[in-house]
C-alpha cells in the first residue's frame, strides 16, 4: 500500500517538474502574496501564515498559531523563509526559520509565563493553479536544546 502511494507521488512530482507548462509558467512571480492553514506543521498542530516573494525563488513567511483554553496556552509566532529551486508552477523548495513560543498558565490569584525557541528547516514541494490556489507538502526537523523532532506539515491557501 505504502509502496502505491510512494509511486504515485513521485509521478506526480515528475510530471509536475518536468511538463512543459510547469517550466514556463511564473505564478510566483505573478501572484507574490500567499495567505493560507498549515496543519501540523512548524507550530505543532495548525497555524495561519503569510508568505511574500522577494524574488522569484525566495519566500519569506510570517505566521501565528494558538494552543489553549481559559486556564492558559501557548502561542506560536514562526518566521522563517523558502528556497524554491524551479521557477514554475510545481517546485521543490528548502524551508528553514525560528518559532517563538510563549506559554502561559493561570494559577489561582497568580500566573506563569515562560517564552521559548525552536528552529526548523525541511524539504518540501508545492503547486500553484494559476487561479492562486496553493498546496504545499513538507517534512520538518524541529530542534530546540539539542531535541530533535520530525514532524510533518501540509499547508492550503490562495495566493494574490
Amino acid at each position: 500500500m505504502l509502496r502505491n502511494y510512494i509511486v504515485i507521488l513521485v509521478a506526480f512530482v515528475t510530471l509536475s517538474v518536468f511538463s512543459q507548462d510547469s517550466i514556463q509558467a511564473q505564478t510566483r512571480t505573478e501572484l507574490k502574496n500567499d495567505f493560507g492553514i498549515e496543519l501540523l506543521g512548524k507550530s505543532l498542530l495548525y497555524s495561519f501564515s503569510y508568505q511574500r516573494m522577494v524574488g522569484s525563488r525566495l519566500g519569506l513567511q510570517a505566521g501565528i498559531s494558538y494552543l489553549g483554553g481559559s486556564g492558559g496556552g501557548i502561542s506560536f509566532l514562526p518566521f522563517g523563509a523558502k528556497f524554491y529551486f524551479l521557477n514554475g508552477k510545481a517546485s521543490p523548495f528548502l524551508a528553514a526559520g525560528l518559532v517563538g513560543t510563549t506559554a502561559k498558565i493561570d494559577v489561582g490569584p497568580g500566573s506563569l509565563e515562560d517564552s521559548s525557541s525552536y528552529a526548523y528547516i525541511g524539504p518540501g514541494f508545492e503547486v500553484r493553479s494559476s487561479g492562486g490556489f496553493v498546496v504545499r507538502g513538507t517534512l520538518y526537523a524541529l530542534a530546540a536544546d539539542g531535541a530533535f523532532l520530525a514532524w510533518p506539515g501540509l499547508s492550503f491557501g490562495y495566493a494574490f
